[in-house]
């Protein structure tokens, strides 16, 4: 490689790169010119780029003129060596410590300053712990670090193996809807430099309720538990998610619609919601469920509802009964097969219409209440926790904290003892349906 060092070396040489030193023995700093031509339009013209390091990032600069390209190259290798010689202004003993860091900085790419800094920053967030010491406690757990990508690339992989493992849309829903809010917050942050502190502050921000805070809470947990595994983070330490807080608040009793509410929503019900509405109050489908029941999947012969693995958030098959007052809610709309609820692309859409139409004929929607309505209902008609949870697909814990109580048995009986021919049934079609 050429090295010029005067200025009569202006001229276009004949070699590539030529590198480019200014100042003495120890305290060089260097630049390189590389030819780097370019076609345009069929046309073959001459362009140079000088390459010099600055505090260990690489930079570069074109030019179309040789002796502008070997003027800035000189003018960086003049910087780098120090500033007008300056450091040659040194004592002996300082000039030599000098040269001597510079020279070892230099199979590392960075500069003296570079160093200075960042070896003040790391101490300062230490305290009284040695570098080195952090260092060789890096190379014995850090080392398990095989992977490193963006928060997003990191959630798809995590997400396509939660479907390759078979679960539920409805999980993995919840958990893209999560932790997309809690990127969106931290995409431009590496997952090692996410803290305890971060994620307990980002949670308090979120404007929701306590359980809901608490789901979102579990979800960057199992993103760091599957970070640690897939080799983003140390394999052999807790998580940073381990030590976030959940809430200890208690959560609202759960909301229930009254048998008066129950029946004016159904009596003011068109036709095109009535089935839907009627699988809610009386079998305590999930909405996401709803959207994916089919009618034959309703054995009207059998008084039974099959819900199918591919019907059910936990993906696994229940049987639900096919109550009297139920059948005759649907045996009116009844078909032979397809989607009860094929209105609907969505469980969003879907539960926008049942709000509307409660608003129409003068009810207070409940966001979940029909689900609710039909459990407590249910336990307060059998009696029997553990029947109604398998006919909900919740658990029994969950039933017994949560919904006991909420109604009377003489309330059971008015809620599935409502027929249809008992009410004034219209079919109010809004406009626009």
């Amino acid at each position: 490689m050429p090295q010029l060092k005067s200025k009569k070396s202006r001229s276009k040489p004949r070699e590539f790169p030529v590198l480019v030193e200014r100042g003495p023995t120890g305290l060089k700093g260097t630049a390189k010119i590389y030819f780097t031509p370019v076609t345009v339009q069929g046309g073959r013209y001459d362009s140079f780029t000088v390459v010099h390091y600055d505090q260990g990032k690489r930079c570069r600069q074109r030019f179309n003129d040789y002796a502008k390209a070997f003027s800035h190259a000189e003018e960086k290798a003049t910087q780098l060596s120090g500033g007008e010689m300056a450091a040659v202004s040194l004592k002996n003993e300082d000039q030599r410590i000098y040269g001597a860091a510079v020279e070892g900085l230099k199979s590392l790419g960075i500069s003296l300053e570079f160093a200075v800094r960042e070896y003040i920053a790391a101490r300062k967030l230490l305290g009284g712990v040695s570098i080195l010491a952090a260092a060789n406690f890096y190379h014995s757990h850090g080392r398990s670090i095989t992977k490193k990508a963006p928060l997003q690339e990191m959630l798809q992989a995590m997400l396509d193996g939660l479907e390759s493992d078979g679960r539920s849309a409805y999980h993995i829903r919840d958990i893209k809807r999560h932790l997309g809010t809690f990127i969106a917050k931290f995409h431009s942050y590496d997952i090692q430099e996410i803290t305890t502190s971060d994620i307990n502050d980002w949670l308090r921000s979120l404007e929701v309720k306590g359980r809901t805070r608490d789901n979102h809470r579990d979800s960057v947990h199992n993103f760091f538990r599957f970070a640690r595994a897939e080799g983003y983070l140390p394999k052999d330490r807790p998580t940073v998610a381990d030590e976030t807080k959940r809430t200890n608040a208690s959560e609202a009793e759960n909301t229930v619609f009254t048998v008066e509410e129950m029946t004016k929503m159904l009596a003011g019900a068109p036709d095109w919601i009535i089935p839907s509405l009627a699988l809610k109050f009386f079998s305590g489908l999930r909405t996401e469920e709803m959207i994916r029941l089919k009618w034959d999947d309703i054995k009207f012969d059998q008084d039974v509802i099959i819900f199918g693995k591919h019907v059910t958030k936990t993906k696994q098959r229940r049987i639900v009964p096919l109550l009297s007052n139920l059948k005759q809610w649907l045996s009116p709309h009844r078909q032979p097969d397809g989607l009860i609820a094929a209105r609907w692309s969505t469980a969003h859409t879907l539960s926008k219409a049942w709000s509307n139409h409660s608003k129409e004929v003068g009810v207070e929607y409940k966001k979940n209440g029909m689900r609710n309505s039909y459990i407590s209902y249910r336990v307060a008609e059998t009696k029997n926790i553990a029947q109604v949870a398998l006919e909900s697909g919740n658990s029994p814990g969950v039933i017994q904290r949560e919904y006991l109580e909420l109604v009377t048995a003489a309330e059971a009986k008015k809620w599935f003892s409502t027929m249809p021919g008992a009410l004034p049934l219209t079919d109010p079609t809004p406009a626009g349906h």
